[in-house]
């Protein structure tokens, strides 16, 4: 008698587990049908189902993507077969949730969605729209690539749990976007909080055939009375103390990942003997000299003597242009105020930005 009522539990049990299943499955959405609209700068994703729609949608940069998770899909068709801003679509899927991904051609600069339940044609619909960045009207063709300093296990400088590497991949961001809105063709080294080696950083800029290379830190020193935003261009033998040991002390961030970099620092080094490269390291100095310049007419408060050189390895690009901009000092109390600003931040990379278009227009 005990077995068999043990027997009828389990059989209870599992006839109560397929009804529940049975009922999931009936509900949410089997098949999507994906609809896609594109007119000035923005796409209006419709996904349309015959049932319920689970989903979680977000953007992605670098590349520019949007993904939408959605549960308990088994297949997807679309409507159109040829794109102005989307790339193309792939799909995934791993146990009852399907992942679509749409790669765009421009980034997106936000989006918002919708649900509507069983009010289109008794359809279920899930509403996407996406505004993106003008980049598809680019006049000029300038190649900027932003490198926001540390990342990953490299923290950079630290006070009260504010880590560099956080404060300039915020900055990369801002800046990157006032550069979009400029027409510029934008770039970041690292998008996220990852690690990547300081040569790599150099290289990718080469890659990209960038204009310009900037490098954004956030640095500290014994001296807590040191402060102000300043900016690096590169020299073989360090102007003054303080620039060589921050360039000491930045370079160091390769050793983290076991690499010692005293053999590409020749090589290099070599290369920028070469007077043919000479015309590299005068338009750094130009435009360490016009940010500067700009900077003191907007009533910034700049480091004394805000223009430095040394050899700070990112800055080694031969034929690049490149700069290191030292926000200011994490370590004195009025520069950390403001370093975790986002006013203060927004504040000086549209400034900037403002820097990089006047510089451009000058070489013209």
């Amino acid at each position: 008698m005990h077995t068999y009522l043990k027997l009828l539990y389990i059989i209870v049990f599992f006839t109560i587990l397929i009804f529940i299943n049975s009922i999931f499955i009936n509900v949410y959405a089997e098949n999507i049908n994906i609809y896609s609209f594109e007119k000035d700068n923005s796409i209006r994703l419709l996904l349309s189902s015959e049932k319920k729609i689970l989903s979680n949608s977000f953007i992605l940069e670098d590349p520019p993507r949007l993904v939408v998770d959605v549960e308990n899909i088994n297949k997807f068709s679309k409507n159109n077969f040829e794109y102005k801003y989307i790339k193309k679509i792939r799909a995934s899927k791993s146990n009852n949730k399907a992942r679509l991904v749409f790669d765009l051609k421009i980034p997106a600069k936000n989006f918002k969605k919708k649900i509507f339940s069983e009010n289109i044609s008794g359809a279920h619909v899930l509403l996407i729209d996406l505004n993106l960045f003008a980049t598809q009207k680019i006049i000029n063709k300038n190649v900027i690539v932003i490198d926001a300093g540390h990342g990953g296990p490299d923290p950079g400088a630290i006070r009260s749990n504010i880590k560099e590497k956080d404060l300039t991949l915020m900055a990369a961001k801002i800046l990157r976007e006032e550069l979009l809105k400029r027409n510029f063709i934008v770039y970041l080294t690292r998008s996220s909080d990852r690690y990547i080696k300081l040569r790599n950083r150099v290289k990718y800029a080469r890659n990209k055939s960038a204009d310009l290379f900037i490098s954004i830190h956030a640095d500290s020193t014994k001296n807590k009375n040191t402060k102000g935003t300043s900016i690096y261009s590169l020299s073989e033998k360090a102007s003054d103390k303080l620039s060589q040991a921050l360039a000491d002390r930045d370079n160091k961030s390769d050793l983290i990942a076991g690499l010692d970099l005293d053999d590409l620092d020749k090589e290099v080094s070599d290369i920028l003997i070469d007077l043919s490269r000479r015309e590299t390291k005068n338009s750094s100095i130009s435009f360490a000299e016009l940010f500067i310049d700009h900077l003191e007419k907007q009533n910034f408060n700049l480091l004394r003597r805000p223009h430095r050189q040394a050899g700070f390895a990112v800055l080694k690009a031969p034929d690049v242009p490149s700069v290191l901009i030292e926000m200011g000092f994490i370590s004195n109390n009025s520069d950390f105020k403001k370093l975790t600003d986002p006013n203060f931040q927004e504040k000086l990379m549209k400034n900037t930005a403002n820097i990089v278009e006047i510089y451009f227009n000058s070489i013209k």
